[in-house]
């Protein structure tokens, strides 16, 4: 990865996108795409980012990845000016208390503390304090002293996120909050602007998505399949790691930082295009790895492969740990290994790939 992408990333990663309210995100993966490439991209009525590039073949080809985080949504705000939440997406409770937060209000950014009751005020064998409580019994203090003061600040509905941002870590690794899924979108954004500027150009359409409000139930992946009807389908986001619990092989399968991309095999990926990404991958020497998906999962892979009649899905992952929290932390090589296989992997498609199987 070249210090502009690294950049970049971090722009990104910093940048707050929770479902719903991604536009800021958009905006810098749609204006990366123009600068590199001069294809001006597109944000649909949805919030879905779109850039196209039309080589006139009857395949078309659709890179997506969600550009939407976790986060919170100020659910209620009570007479001495505490703020309460309700989750967007799987937000892990217990991770919550004793974080920063920034709600993005109309009026601007609006700093926050969710409370930690101290241990001397509770009672650990009882359980008590709010790392065994719920979101909801969970304050969040902006310092106002009162309901009116906090609604001069914040409304009902506006979002938030936990206040951490890209940082780096030991060698090639680093952390962050909402990699889950602005890695993929950023790995599919490089994997069609290195498509889009090669001198063999490729002989199939791509149309790059980055959708929206992923956490939510595959929303943007949907309504972004169905509308652009593709083909084929390649569907980036993020997979668990293995980490400290050696046990973790046994539910999420082998997968680590730094052996490359984790692509999915399992019966809703198509068995052709899976071969054709792992032969790819063995003659160019991309570092992979696989990883098991016995049925549909919680990614737009599902989406792609549902919607519209249903597109032949690719899924790959960026090897990821401590998923859906503010300290997720993955490998900027298996990045790379992504946008390689991705963009090696396309280049050898046409119109004559065969994409059904054999005929009685």
């Amino acid at each position: 990865m070249t210090r502009e992408q690294r950049d970049f990333l971090a722009q990104l990663i910093d940048t707050p996108t929770p479902s719903g309210s991604e536009s800021a995100g958009s905006l810098l993966l749609g204006r990366r795409i123009t600068a590199m490439t001069g294809i001006k991209s597109s944000i649909d009525m949805h919030g879905n980012l779109h850039a196209v590039f039309d080589a006139g073949a009857k395949t078309t080809v659709m890179l997506e990845g969600h550009v939407d985080e976790i986060g919170f949504i100020v659910e209620y705000i009570d007479d001495k000016g505490f703020v309460y939440f309700q989750p967007l997406g799987g937000v892990v409770a217990a991770a919550t208390p004793a974080e920063r937060v920034v709600i993005l209000s109309a009026k601007g950014r609006v700093n926050g503390v969710i409370g930690s009751r101290p241990p001397h005020l509770s009672k650990a064998a009882a359980g008590e304090g709010c790392h065994s409580a719920g979101l909801h019994q969970m304050p969040c203090d902006i310092g106002a002293t009162s309901r009116e003061e906090a609604e001069s600040l914040v409304s009902i509905g506006d979002p938030a996120i936990v206040d951490s941002g890209f940082r780096a870590l030991a060698g090639s690794r680093v952390s962050g909050r909402g990699f889950d899924d602005r890695i993929g979108a950023f790995a599919m954004c490089e994997a069609f602007i290195r498509l889009a500027t090669a001198d063999a150009k490729p002989a199939v359409n791509l149309h790059y998505v980055a959708s929206v409000c992923e956490e939510l139930g595959l929303v943007g992946g949907r309504l972004a399949s169905f509308s652009v009807n593709p083909t084929i389908g390649i569907s980036c986001d993020v997979g668990h790691a293995r980490g400290a619990a050696a046990d973790d092989v046994k539910i999420i399968g082998d997968v680590e930082l730094g052996r490359g991309a984790a692509l999915s095999t399992g019966p809703i990926y198509h068995k052709g295009l899976v071969a054709h990404f792992r032969r790819t991958a063995e003659q160019m020497g991309i570092p992979h790895q696989l990883r098991a998906i016995p049925k549909g999962s919680g990614n737009n892979g599902w989406a792609l492969k549902m919607e519209h009649g249903g597109a032949a899905v690719v899924q790959i992952a960026v090897p990821l740990r401590y998923m859906h929290s503010p300290v997720e932390v993955l490998d900027l090589g298996d990045v790379d290994s992504v946008i390689d296989l991705v963009a090696s992997s396309v280049a050898g498609l046409s119109d004559d790939f065969p994409l059904l199987p054999e005929q009685p």
